[in-house]
């Protein structure tokens, strides 16, 4: 399976353990717990491994309506007190999950079983026509999008007993967001709200990682030449521009990104490709666009 992300610096357990020290000795009257959120649904064998059997975990599906999903859950694990320990574990914990985005690690002034109980209401969004979506916070790729996209309120009663969730970015070096923890307010839901707007920006922001699944199912060849990253950044911004120039249909739109991982970067400023987006702002249709196109495009256009 493709991700688009490159794997997490090696330096990223270092950093981590460094920063949570550093959160500690600011904060030596306040308890801060280490914590990780492993996304079960990238391997549902994961607790089957020699290490990471042993590490203490919660689902954080149990008890909910989506624990039918058995071991595709997220899981809340408790890092082991003493500072080799912990670094020691999240050497561990790394390495275990490869180049999958699995795992981010959280600092909070809650213990396991209080913050398993604050993540709860998140864990299913429903939107205004009361359809119930599962939120994959543990997915590293989704999670910045998805706190992103809440508004501010939103946000901050989210993360308020929170000092710090890092995460792998796409390039593979270490992403945070940092806060001053304080104990969380009651909400008053079980299931988080969200607009119609909210759930169309996360749909809109998911398509490139989905487009280049299917691509690479397909098209694996495509890939060689950048990092999953790199994919990942030259199709999203191309989906932009077909969206920009009237194409819409998911066919057309999957055929174009596959041009921007085989073309030079720079191929929609030619002027034969100005033209095919130009017709389809104007209602022509895709497939009949692109086999207009001259042969001096495809030979001005490689890579």
């Amino acid at each position: 399976m493709y991700f688009a992300t490159n794997p997490p610096l090696a330096t990223l357990p270092v950093q981590i353990a460094q920063e949570f020290q550093q959160l500690c000795d600011a904060s030596p009257y306040a308890a801060v717990q280490l914590f990780a959120l492993v996304d079960g649904a990238f391997d549902e064998a994961f607790f089957q491994g020699r290490s990471p059997r042993a590490w203490p975990r919660q689902s954080l599906y149990a008890g909910t309506a989506l624990l039918g999903l058995g071991t595709a859950a997220p899981y809340l694990l408790t890092a082991p007190e003493g500072a080799k320990a912990r670094l020691a574990w999240l050497s561990q914990l790394f390495a275990a999950c490869g180049a999958r985005p699995m795992v981010s690690i959280l600092a909070s002034v809650l213990n396991a079983d209080e913050f398993v109980r604050h993540l709860r209401p998140y864990l299913i969004a429903v939107t205004p026509d009361t359809v119930e979506w599962p939120v994959r916070w543990g997915d590293t790729r989704v999670l910045p999008v998805l706190l992103d996209a809440l508004t501010e309120p939103e946000r901050g009663q989210l993360l308020a007993p929170m000092a710090c969730w890092w995460w792998p970015g796409r390039d593979g070096a270490l992403r945070s967001w940092q806060g001053e923890p304080t104990l969380p307010a009651p909400v008053s839901f079980d299931k988080m709200p969200i607009s119609d707007e909210v759930f169309a920006k996360l749909v809109d922001m998911s398509e490139a990682d989905a487009v280049l699944a299917n691509l690479y199912d397909s098209q694996p060849d495509l890939f060689r030449m950048d990092s999953p990253a790199q994919c990942h950044a030259r199709v999203a911004r191309h989906l932009r521009v077909a969206s920009a120039n009237g194409i819409h249909a998911a066919p057309a739109r999957q055929h174009f990104s596959a041009l921007a991982l085989l073309l030079s970067d720079d191929f929609t400023q030619h002027a034969a490709m100005t033209d095919v987006l130009r017709g389809t702002r104007q209602g022509t249709a895709y497939n009949d666009a692109i086999s207009a196109l001259p042969e001096e495009f495809w030979r001005a256009t490689e890579r």
